[in-house]
C-alpha cells in the first residue's frame, strides 16, 4: 500500500507533476504573454517547445524562470550586491529568516543569487491568499515554493502550522534543503523588521518534546537582511499605516495583494543589498533565566532582529529621511545635495494620493526610510 503523503497541500510540485502543470500552463494567455513579455530574445514558438521538452522541476526554473527573473530585476533595479555568504558552511542547510519588504521580489532576489552559486535548493514560503488562481498556484508550485494557510478556524490554524512546522523541519533537518520564511505574517510597513513570536513559536511546534532552544537549533536560523534603496511599495505601506491608524482597522480589497505583488515587482529599486547574518545558535545564552517558554522566545526574537538592524544596509534615502524628521543634519556627511533632490522629489511623487492628506503621507514615508537608522541607533545605545 503506498504510503500517503501528508504535505501534498502544501509542498511545490514533484517531478511527475511537472508535465500537468506546464500543460496548465502553455493554455494560459496570462502565462504566455509573460514569456513574450519577459523572455524576448527567443521566438515564442521556440520557447514553447523548450517548455514541452523540460524534464524535471530543476531544469524547468532554470530554463525558464531564473530568466524571468533576471528579467524582471534587470527592469527595476540598477545593481544587486550580497554580503555575508562567504561566511555559511555550504555543506549545511539553512533556515533563512528574513525580513520582508515585497512580496515576491525578497525571495526571488535569494533564490537567483542562490542558483548563480550553484547551491542546493531552497524553498521559499507564500501565503494561500496570494495563490487566487490555478496559474497563480501553478507558477508558486513549480518555483519550489510552499503554502502557509492564513485562514480557517482556531483548530484548524493550530494543525496547518504544525504541518508546516514539520515540513520546514523536515526539510532541514532529514532532506538537506534550505528554506527561505518571513520574520511576520505580512511585510514590514513602517521600515522597523520586527520577528514576530509567533513565527518563533510555529517553528518550534513540530519539535516540542525538547527544550526549545535545542529545537531551534536544529533548524540553523541565519538571519537574512534585505535592503532596498527605495523600497517596494512604499507608498501603498505607508497609506495602510495611515488609514489604520484613522480607522483603527484596515480592509483590503480583494484586488490589493495583486496590486502590491505587481507594484512590487515593477517599482523601482535602484540598489538592493542581501546580508547572510550568522547562525543565531552561538548567539544564545543558556545561563539567562526566564519565567516562561514565551520570554525564551521573545529573547531568541530580540537576537534575530539585533542582526537585522545591525546588517540592514543604510543607504543615503535613510539617512536623508531621518535627518529631514528630525530637523538635523547629523547624517549630511552620508549623501549629497543631489541624493536629497532626488530623494525628495520621489517622496514628493509618492505622497500625492487621494484619499490621505499630503503632509502625513510623507512624513509616514520618510519614517519608512528612517527607521532602520532609528532601530540601529537605539540598538548601539542599548549596547554602551
Amino acid at each position: 500500500m503506498q504510503k500517503t503523503d501528508p504535505y501534498i497541500e502544501i509542498r511545490p510540485y514533484k517531478d511527475e507533476e511537472l508535465p500537468m502543470a506546464i500543460n496548465r500552463l502553455l493554455k494560459n494567455k496570462g502565462f504566455i504573454s509573460s514569456l513574450v513579455n519577459f523572455i524576448p530574445d527567443i521566438p515564442l514558438n521556440i520557447l514553447v517547445k523548450k517548455i514541452k521538452r523540460v524534464q524535471n522541476i530543476k531544469e524547468f526554473q532554470d530554463e525558464i524562470f531564473v530568466k524571468i527573473c533576471h528579467n524582471l530585476i534587470e527592469r527595476s533595479i540598477d545593481k544587486v550586491t550580497v554580503s555575508g555568504y562567504e561566511n555559511l558552511d555550504k555543506s549545511k542547510s539553512y533556515l533563512f529568516l528574513a525580513n520582508h519588504r515585497d512580496i515576491i521580489m525578497d525571495s526571488a532576489i535569494l533564490q537567483i543569487f542562490l542558483n548563480s552559486q550553484h547551491d542546493k535548493i531552497c524553498l521559499s514560503c507564500i501565503g494561500d491568499n496570494l495563490l487566487s488562481s490555478q496559474i497563480l498556484t501553478d507558477v508558486a508550485k513549480v518555483c519550489n515554493m510552499f503554502t502557509i494557510t492564513r485562514n480557517g478556524t482556531a483548530r484548524e490554524m493550530v494543525m496547518n502550522s504544525k504541518l508546516v512546522s514539520e515540513y520546514i523541519r523536515s526539510n532541514i533537518v532529514e532532506e538537506g534543503n534550505s528554506v527561505w520564511i518571513a520574520q511576520r505574517n505580512g511585510r514590514t510597513k513602517d521600515g522597523l523588521d520586527k520577528t514576530q513570536q509567533s513565527v518563533l513559536k510555529m517553528l518550534y511546534s513540530s519539535k516540542k518534546d525538547v527544550d526549545i532552544y535545542d529545537s531551534l537549533k536544529q533548524l540553523n536560523i541565519v538571519p537574512l537582511t534585505i535592503s532596498y534603496e527605495f523600497e517596494p511599495c512604499d507608498n501603498l505601506k505607508a497609506r495602510e499605516v495611515l488609514l489604520t491608524k484613522k480607522n483603527k482597522k484596515y480592509v483590503k480589497t480583494p484586488e490589493e495583494d495583486f496590486k502590491s505583488m505587481s507594484a512590487g515587482i515593477f517599482d523601482y529599486k535602484s540598489q538592493v543589498h542581501l546580508h547572510f547574518g550568522h547562525v543565531i545558535n552561538s548567539d544564545i545564552d543558556e545561563n539567562l533565566t526566564f519565567s516562561c517558554d514565551n520570554e525564551k522566545l521573545q529573547y531568541i526574537c530580540s537576537l534575530i532582529d539585533k542582526q537585522m538592524y545591525r546588517n540592514y544596509h543604510l543607504f543615503p534615502n535613510n539617512y536623508i529621511a531621518y535627518d529631514m524628521l528630525n530637523n538635523s543634519n547629523q547624517f549630511q556627511e552620508q549623501y549629497t545635495d543631489m541624493h536629497k533632490r532626488d530623494f525628495m522629489q520621489h517622496i514628493r511623487k509618492r505622497a500625492n494620493i487621494d484619499d490621505v492628506v499630503f503632509f502625513k503621507m510623507k512624513q509616514q514615508l520618510l519614517t519608512i526610510y528612517a527607521n532602520p537608522v532609528n532601530a540601529l541607533m537605539t540598538l548601539n545605545e542599548n549596547e554602551r
